[in-house]
């Protein structure tokens, strides 16, 4: 695949939808009404931009079901660009293909792993599911694939695309379940250091940002539930009993020659807009309140 827009590239980044059968719950929470809400917002809050498409990095659904899939479908149909999308470790590969059989994925192994080049550089999308376990990993044919489309990126940016993260974060509910062989991904990818840009995430149900051997990386919070917000390990009970009830955000990426810039956004966000001119201020010294 390949696109070549001569403009920055926009896009939007979601992760961990979670999606059930149409009219159900999940910890209380409806994750089809929250899908919808959340484009709602994108195709409000982001009129005025062109976005070239969307990814959800993976845990599209929470169980694997055909049904929940064919949900998601229903859903990201409003949306007026593509939508590329991971496998988590809540997904499945086969029934995912069955319900989006035009989505890209490699014919050769059956793992939902592509590129997709673009004017801002190669992105490499990535399959880290590891069938019935919480963490992920990078199989020897996943990490030969992976380091041959890093070596066919000819020098250009690359951005990395992957539910689970190569790296704990101090997030005690998570931190077991990432990456596990971390080491042989990081050893993939360290020729290419000053090529890769940035790594785009999920799993981990919260917004962190931070860099990794001198690369920058994001992750957004849920459009679901959230993680407990704790850290350490807890020899009682590594798990929390709870989930939080934060709320649910997407996250709005520009890709330019010099920056990349990634806005979050709180899409069920409650409060009304503070009227800027009219609304009380403090100001110093008697000022007249002032933009």
């Amino acid at each position: 695949m390949s696109t070549t827009p001569e403009k920055n590239i926009h896009f939007i980044h979601l992760s961990d939808p979670q999606l059930i059968p149409a009219g159900e719950m999940n910890y209380d929470i409806n994750p089809q009404l929250r899908i919808r809400q959340c484009i709602d917002a994108i195709l409000s809050d982001c009129v005025s931009l062109s976005l070239d498409f969307a990814v959800i990095t993976g845990d599209l659904t929470h169980w694997g079901e055909e049904v929940a899939y064919k949900v998601l479908r229903e859903e990201l149909s409003r949306l007026p660009f593509p939508v590329y999308m991971l496998m988590g470790n809540h997904d499945q590969r086969e029934t995912f293909s069955t319900v989006f059989p035009e989505h890209p994925i490699d014919d050769e192994s059956g793992f939902v792993q592509y590129i997709l080049d673009s004017s801002a550089g190669r992105m490499i999308f990535l399959d880290t599911l590891d069938v019935g376990k919480r963490s992920g990993v990078l199989c020897q044919e996943r990490l030969q694939w992976l380091e041959s489309m890093l070596t066919d990126s000819e020098g250009q940016p690359v951005y990395l695309f992957m539910h689970h993260p190569p790296f704990t974060v101090g997030l005690s509910a998570m931190d077991d379940d990432n990456l596990v062989n971390a080491d042989e991904f990081l050893q993939a990818v360290k020729p290419y250091l000053t090529q890769i840009r940035h790594i785009f995430f999920g799993h981990l149900h919260r917004t962190v940002t931070g860099s990794w051997h001198g690369i920058s990386y994001s992750c957004p919070l849920s459009p679901v539930h959230q993680t407990a917000f704790e850290f350490g390990n807890k020899p009682e009970s590594k798990k929390p009993s709870y989930v939080s009830p934060e709320p649910p955000a997407y996250h709005l990426v520009e890709l330019k020659p010099e920056q990349v810039v990634v806005h979050s956004r709180l899409f069920l966000h409650s409060e009304p807009a503070i009227d800027s001119r009219s609304c009380y201020r403090y100001q110093l010294h008697g000022q007249l309140n002032k933009e």
